[in-house]
């Protein structure tokens, strides 16, 4: 029988799927320093991976692995006088209750040299105290590491970080069943509903539910998970409504982890005033973008676009940066964070967006790829119509003038197809129109009626 090693590691309740190569970065950099951050947006499996990082250099440590879960623990400024930080959450993992639990001086020197490894689970709204804790137990205790995770770097010295993005996706038009975030949700289905199958059709529907979902394993997850009462192309259909539904994560999850609005609103406390302010104001801009690009999209006064704000947003898993080294980098915000700004049923107390995107004619200095959506201005139209359509048929109508099959609309908003029927017809029904003819002449003339 095998030596059972100290720790409280929890063990893992589902199958683990994809990450092969970060998990063999993740093993790398822990072993090649003393502090690796894990970051990465809401939902991306940040503490999933950790976790299985850990479980990976088990032998390296024998006196232990140690989670410290730290999301119950409360920013200082909103305990109570005297009410358990951090220390103390680590302190009661380590078993040590009311002993060396006031700082990290204490908790190094009860450390002393043995081999622990510390896995501090959601630092984020932490940092004025994880920041001196993990430096302090680094410091004095010379053969611990410490695997954090959170949506931004603890920014020590010596730290090395491991962002990780969404799971790959496949294209619906060609899907691959073995890519990572269709895999994860057949995976998550069978255990909902054992007659699952990717059947050729089904396929392609998953493919297009994980690309709406921008590859997030938390919100397949929560997705997979309905397939006990919905059906693929119901999920579709759904999809408008389901990043709001509460309660589909276990009851045992963190809030923030029982639906994906949740998760992005704990993002959006955590940003500064003005960093929230950039947010909302870079959500206009659909695809990648640069900081010029940026700078002519983002009108609203006061707001700063640098290089440093962006990075700052990136810091914050906001906004995904790519690019090769050495090179300018560019900049994505994924679709679910735009709908928290964009979307009034997403869950945001503050404006909806109800006005159209711009004509080309603005825009045309722009990179491929990148459309800017301005902030909404007051319209003054002739026709009663607008005012009954919804967000999204406003949209379509627009993707209708533009020229666009439904086909193509579905691809461009990420919904699918007969949604984009569905709304094609309340659209005819709500004007009165006759074809798509009509709506496009009637969406330039409304057009003309706000501008003028």
């Amino acid at each position: 029988m095998a030596e059972r090693r100290p720790g409280n590691l929890p063990a893992e309740m589902t199958s683990f799927v994809g990450r092969t190569g970060e998990l063999a970065a993740g093993g790398r950099m822990l072993m090649g320093g003393r502090l690796l951050t894990v970051t990465g947006p809401a939902g991306v499996g940040k503490s999933r991976l950790a976790l299985r990082v850990a479980d990976g250099v088990r032998r390296r440590f024998p006196d232990g692995l140690w989670h410290v879960e730290l999301s119950q623990v409360a920013p200082a400024h909103l305990r109570p006088a005297g009410g358990p930080g951090p220390a103390a959450a680590v302190a009661a993992a380590l078993g040590r209750h009311g002993e060396h639990a006031e700082d990290g001086d204490g908790l190094a020197e009860a450390l002393g040299d043995r081999r622990a490894l510390l896995v501090l689970d959601t630092c984020e709204h932490l940092p004025t105290e994880i920041g001196p804790l993990v430096e302090a137990l680094l410091r004095g205790a010379p053969r611990v590491r410490v695997l954090a995770t959170g949506r931004s770097p603890l920014g020590l010295p010596g730290e090395r970080v491991l962002r990780l993005d969404p799971l790959p996706l496949t294209d619906p038009a060609d899907p691959d069943p073995a890519c990572p975030s269709v895999a994860l949700f057949a995976e998550r289905a069978v255990a909902v509903d054992p007659d699952f199958s990717l059947t050729s059709c089904a396929l392609t529907d998953v493919a297009q539910v994980c690309r709406c979902l921008d590859g997030l394993p938390l919100a397949i997850e929560l997705a997979a998970a309905r397939t006990r009462s919905l059906s693929i192309p119901e999920l579709l259909e759904r999809l408008d409504d389901m990043t709001t539904m509460p309660g589909w994560g276990a009851h045992t999850a963190a809030p923030r982890h029982r639906d994906l609005r949740a998760a992005i609103a704990w993002s959006h406390e955590l940003c500064r005033p003005d960093q929230r302010t950039l947010w909302e104001a870079l959500a206009v801009i659909e695809g990648e973008f640069g900081v010029e690009a940026a700078r002519r999209a983002v009108t609203r006064e006061g707001v700063l676009v640098t290089r440093q704000s962006l990075d700052e947003l990136v810091d914050r898993s906001i906004l995904l940066r790519s690019g090769d080294p050495g090179r300018p980098g560019r900049y994505r915000m994924l679709e679910t964070y735009r709908r928290f700004w964009l979307d009034p049923n997403f869950g945001r107390p503050g404006r909806a967006v109800l006005g159209h995107r711009l004509g080309a004619g603005r825009w045309s200095r722009l990179p491929q790829g990148a459309a800017a959506v301005p902030a909404p201005a007051p319209v003054r139209i002739g026709r009663p119509v607008t005012s009954t359509l919804t967000p999204r048929e406003l949209e379509v109508a627009e993707l209708i003038a533009e020229g666009l099959s439904n086909p193509q609309i579905a691809v461009r908003l990420l919904i699918a197809k007969r949604t984009v029927d569905a709304h094609v017809r309340n659209i005819l029904a709500k004007g009165g129109l006759a074809s798509r003819t009509q709506v496009a002449a009637w969406f330039a003339e409304r057009t003309q009626w706000a501008d003028a």
